[in-house]
């Protein structure tokens, strides 16, 4: 084996060391969570669907060719993902 692979395999290891040190000294710094229950979604999510229904109904409101139907059910499935994600909740919290 040439000795420039057993100095870059002896670098590998020193770095692996001290990863593995650094990961063994912050194993006790773990975050635990009190709230195990259902997670909510982020309020840039919820922005981002409020402003999809916003967007929805300004269509409906400049006629578009969009058929009524359509856009009936696209508006129950925007509100279904609302109740969903738990958006009243995320915005209450925010």
């Amino acid at each position: 084996m040439k000795i420039g692979n057993l100095m870059l395999i002896g670098l590998l290891g020193l770095f692996a060391q001290n990863e593995w040190q650094e990961w063994r000294s912050n194993i006790n710094d773990r975050i635990a969570f009190d709230d195990k229950g259902v997670p909510t979604a982020s309020l840039w999510q919820c922005g981002l669907l409020k402003q999809r229904m916003a967007d929805l109904d300004e269509i409906r409101t400049q006629g578009s060719p969009m058929q009524r139907q359509d856009m009936v059910e696209l508006r129950r499935y925007l509100d279904t993902q609302w109740l969903s994600q738990r958006c009243d909740s995320a915005l209450e919290q925010g």
